[in-house]
């Protein structure tokens, strides 16, 4: 046995010195070398005596130089405090700096191998699910992009296909692309990457537009929009359905299955049709007999496609909704979308403070106005900063009558 060997077994039968052992290789992994002390405070009686007869002496701590020292007037001479702690622990002793830069250099050829085989992971290995991912199951993070890289081969898909079937095909599992799985969300950022556009995963609307890019459905069937007084055709011809609802001023709420099927839709009179941001608004307007279109608080893929198809046909595009950071955020994102189709109705700050704000908003709602950036909207914006507080275009519906009927 050599001497560092029958050094480690001497220590390991003194039971007093573990905790001692511990924290002396603790102490080297944090400094990447011999040096520093390790407080006894805390030590047992039984622990502290035993050290105490190896220094000879009573002490409240321990440097690490000066055990590796008086281990050299022992019989245990020639042996280095690092060669007894790896003899001791049965591993070779690694600092912390170390450690980290080979688990940086592992990581890097994971991902670098992966990038090399599936080369959209390269734009988003850096996210941090991704890097969560790596940290608690390498395997399954690997295993996923795999899966993703398959179904990434299918696009575009010759028709669409909902998400459900679609992964049905690819993984054998409904769910494997569910948007809350692992796969789901790679899928996204993988098609994120690759497919053009300005794409926000932050919004409903958005992931489902970049979804339906490549041909896939996320839900078809209660993704509807509500509508009324509109005309629609297939490629077959006119949409029955469509134009039953317009002779019998009933409302329509039409899922993106069928829209999808659309060519074109126009007002079923006029050449406008009103938006409006809330059910029971569109409710009251349909007596108007009005084209009408209701966004149920949020834009949903069925009814920009929908709108799509309408702006396409030369409608032009009215709309109105609350008075709050969120409405506020929608009609910008029509403007975006639509251009000098879309006219912001009822939207000035005269409109605002008839509606008789009354709610208060939080600071976190308020921020949202920041990201406002219409010029259109800037007087209404900087109102709606100074009170605070919130109105909604029910208090207005009389304004929004009136306009329709002339």
């Amino acid at each position: 046995m050599s001497i560092a060997k029958e050094a480690a077994a001497f220590f390991r039968s003194e039971r007093a010195f573990h905790r001692l052992f511990v924290e002396m290789k603790r102490k080297y992994e944090s400094l990447g070398r011999v040096g520093g002390t390790v407080s006894l405070q805390s030590f047992s009686d039984e622990e502290r005596e035993a050290i105490a007869a190896f220094f000879g002496k009573d002490v409240s701590r321990v440097s690490l130089i000066a055990f590796e020292k008086q281990l050299g007037q022992t019989r245990f001479a020639g042996v280095g405090l690092v060669e007894l702690l790896e003899q001791y622990f049965g591993a070779p002793l690694v600092s912390n700096k170390e450690r980290r830069q080979a688990e940086a250099e592992e990581r890097g050829r994971f991902f670098a191998r992966l990038a090399e085989k599936h080369h959209w992971f390269e734009a988003v290995c850096g996210q941090r699910f991704v890097q969560t991912a790596y940290e608690t199951d390498r395997d399954g993070l690997e295993a996923a992009v795999g899966l993703v890289g398959a179904a990434l081969g299918y696009f575009p898909l010759p028709s669409y296909m909902r998400l459900p079937l679609f992964a049905q095909q690819v993984a054998g599992d409904p769910h494997a692309f569910d948007l809350s799985t692992l796969p789901g969300r790679l899928l996204l950022s993988a098609l994120q990457a690759t497919v053009p556009g300005d794409w926000d995963m932050a919004s409903v609307e958005s992931v489902n537009e970049l979804l339906q890019s490549v041909g896939l459905l996320r839900e078809d069937i209660l993704n509807f929009v509500t509508c009324a007084n509109i005309l629609a055709e297939t490629k077959d011809g006119p949409h029955p359905v469509f134009s039953a609802a317009w002779e019998a001023n009933t409302a329509l709420n039409m899922p993106l299955r069928d829209v999808l099927s659309l060519v074109r839709a126009r007002p079923a009179h006029g050449g406008t049709v009103y938006i409006v941001e809330n059910a029971g608004v569109f409710s009251t307007l349909l007596d108007t007999r009005a084209p009408l279109v209701s966004t149920n608080g949020q834009m949903n893929l069925a009814t920009m496609k929908l709108l799509d198809l309408l702006a396409s046909s030369g409608a032009k595009l009215y709309y109105s909704g609350d008075f709050d950071p969120e409405g506020l955020a929608m009609a910008e994102r029509l403007q975006e979308r639509y251009g000098q189709a879309v006219t912001l109705w009822r939207f000035s700050v005269e409109d605002y403070r008839a509606a008789n704000p009354v709610v208060d908003l939080t600071p976190e709602r308020l921020a949202k106005l920041a990201s406002v950036t219409s010029t259109p909207l800037q007087p209404l914006k900087e109102e709606m900063a100074e009170t605070k507080k919130a109105g909604y275009q029910e208090a207005i519906i009389g304004r929004l009558t009136e306009d329709i009927n002339g």
